[in-house]
């Protein structure tokens, strides 16, 4: 049992950390490259979003910093 646990948790763990890798991926391909998107407008908004948005705000803030770390 112990044996299944631990590879459910290790490709659990693969997942998460190809989609943190996409998350950034895009993140930098949008800087990088001139799309339809301003990255710039997108981190302010991100960072109004966290200020005014109250207690939505604070728990966004938390899952982002829990993504990064």
């Amino acid at each position: 049992m112990a044996d299944v646990s631990s590879t459910v948790n290790s490709v659990v763990a693969g997942i998460v950390s190809l989609i943190k890798g996409l998350i950034i991926f895009f993140v930098f391909a949008n800087i990088l490259y001139a799309t339809g998107f301003d990255p710039v407008g997108g981190v302010v908004d991100l960072v109004n979003t966290f200020l005014d948005g109250g207690l939505a705000g604070l728990l966004a803030l938390l899952f982002l910093v829990s993504m990064v770390g």
